[in-house]
């Protein structure tokens, strides 16, 4: 996640070089815990498919800034990060990094939990968490205990996660909290997870 402010600029709209310092609170979110990993891991990337909330991120800055202070400035930069094309290479190769083995062909049903939409990924919860396969738990409680154990707080837990190709777009069919879907099961490297997901 990239800080949404522009350039902070002085008096007359004119920067001074150096290095600034941004402090933005990041709101409340749904993703993978991401973070340092420790030892080897199969995967690119460290984190866990949990939802958790991220700690305000400090954002530190060089150089000149460009604009017209910090109220209605424009700064040169890069925006934010949206999720790729569904037809992206993007997505197989993450799949593939991460190791994922499907569970079985049984299709659950659940509701759909958070999902955000410019960065393609979220959580349903399962109707029945208690009853998933035993290595779909196991991998959910690891997960879990893996966040928690780095000072981090789950919001919610029994949560699987599931990314945008992981869904069956169709119209009418809204990613909104509380939409009743199916799904099948999958586990891999960072946890536990839903594909196939389709309206119910």
């Amino acid at each position: 996640i990239k800080s949404p402010f522009g350039s902070i600029m002085g008096k007359g709209g004119k920067g001074k070089a150096g290095r600034i310092t941004k402090v933005w609170t990041a709101p409340k979110k749904w993703e993978s815990s991401k973070g340092k990993s420790q030892g080897k891991s199969k995967g690119k990337g460290g984190g866990h498919w949990v939802w958790v909330d991220e700690a305000p991120k400090v954002y530190k800055t060089k150089g000149k800034g460009k604009g017209k202070g910090v109220k209605g400035g424009k700064a040169k930069g890069k925006g934010k990060r949206r999720a790729a094309p569904l037809t992206s290479e993007f997505w197989t190769k993450k799949v593939e990094a991460e190791g994922r083995k499907e569970i079985g062909e049984t299709v659950l049903p659940g509701v759909i939990s958070r999902y955000n939409v410019k960065q393609g990924y979220g959580f349903l919860k399962p109707d029945n968490p208690q009853g998933l396969p035993n290595p779909v738990k196991k991998k959910m409680n690891e997960a879990e205990a893996a966040v928690e154990a780095e000072g981090k707080e789950v919001k919610e837990k029994g949560l699987l996660y599931f990314r945008k190709p992981d869904v069956n777009h169709e119209e009418g069919f809204k990613l909104a909290e509380g939409t009743a879907v199916t799904f099948r099961l999958y586990v891999d490297n960072l946890g536990a997870g839903a594909l196939d997901v389709s309206m119910a």
